[in-house]
C-alpha cells in the first residue's frame, strides 16, 4: 500500500512538472508587441511597411540579450514600430526563412527578405537606421 502512494506521488509530481515546463515554454517564445510571421506578413501587405524579423530561440543566450534590449529600450522599439512590422520567430517552432545561426534578423517583404546577423543591439540599430535612410522609411 505504501509503495502505491509513493508511485502515485511520483507520477503526480511528474505530470505537474511536465505541465509547468511545457506551458511556460509555450508562452515564453511570444514577445509582447511582436507579431507571428503570418500576422506580420498580412500586416506588411496591408500597411506597405517592411517586416523586421527577429529569429531566435529561448535557449540562445545572445537571443535573450536582444529580447531584453527590445523589452527595455522603449526608444528602439518605438523606432522599429514606426518603420517596420516587428515579427518574432522562434526557430525551434517554425522556419519561414532558412537560417544557419540565431539570432538572425531579416528585413523586407515576406517573399523577399534580406537576412543578416548583428553582434550587438547597437550594431543592429545602426543597420536599421541606415536601411530606413536608404529606403525612405
Amino acid at each position: 500500500m505504501r509503495t502505491g502512494y509513493i508511485i502515485a506521488a511520483v507520477v503526480l509530481l511528474a505530470v505537474a512538472a511536465l505541465f509547468f515546463f511545457s506551458s511556460s515554454k509555450t508562452e515564453n517564445w511570444k514577445m509582447e508587441g511582436w507579431y507571428t510571421f503570418d500576422e506580420g506578413k498580412k500586416l506588411s501587405e496591408e500597411s506597405g511597411k517592411e517586416m523586421f524579423v527577429f529569429i531566435g530561440t529561448d535557449s540562445c543566450s545572445v537571443c535573450k540579450k536582444f529580447r531584453q534590449f527590445f523589452t527595455t529600450n522603449k526608444t528602439a522599439m518605438a523606432f522599429i514600430e514606426e518603420n517596420f512590422i516587428p515579427v518574432y520567430v522562434d526557430a525551434n517552432r517554425e522556419r519561414p526563412v532558412s537560417v544557419f545561426a540565431v539570432p538572425t534578423f531579416c528585413l523586407g517583404r515576406a517573399a523577399n527578405l534580406s537576412c543578416f546577423n548583428a553582434a550587438s543591439p547597437q550594431q543592429l540599430m545602426d543597420i536599421l537606421m541606415e536601411h530606413t535612410s536608404k529606403t525612405g522609411g
